[in-house]
């Protein structure tokens, strides 16, 4: 029995885990070209954790204000998607981050684990292999300075 999942929340498209870990890779090629895609993947009230983010934002507006501060302290940053697996309402998706940070090109490893209800993903828990790895690099330089700040303060 194959799970229907939304899409897309603003059209209301539906599909399978892989049509659904596709558009998320596909976005993510270019994710501040995509971001509305990326978006477009998450309920409008979705949770979203991550190690390097305070504790909890609700919301797209507050996912995309997310995104927004990590393009512009990483305006190179893109992932790339290297297995999956989805049971009933969960999907985990292994993914690379690289992003230049300090100067310097920097590869990381993540799992994104997502929470379907009602085939909407209404949840994303983040999990960096070194949470800390981005920050570490970044401290080395001055360039890598701002980049914290920018994050940091959502500019």
């Amino acid at each position: 029995m194959s799970v229907e999942i939304v899409l897309d929340t603003r059209t209301g498209e539906r599909g399978g885990f892989d049509d659904w870990v596709r558009i998320f890779d596909e976005s993510w090629t270019a994710p501040r070209d995509n971001l509305e895609r990326i978006l477009g993947l998450l309920s409008e009230d979705v949770v979203l954790k991550a190690p390097t983010r305070p504790p909890m934002s609700r919301g797209r507006s507050a996912g995309r204000k997310a995104f927004r501060a990590a393009f512009s302290a990483f305006p190179d940053l893109t992932g790339k998607t290297k297995r999956w697996a989805a049971s009933g309402d969960v999907l985990f998706i292994e993914m690379t981050f690289t992003a230049t940070v300090g100067g310097r090109k920097l590869s990381w490893d993540n799992v994104d684990r997502f929470l379907f209800r009602n085939g909407e993903a209404v949840e994303r828990i983040a999990f960096f292999q070194d949470s800390t790895i981005v920050l570490r690099t970044a401290r080395r330089s001055l360039r890598g300075w701002v980049q914290i700040v920018r994050l940091s303060l959502g500019k």
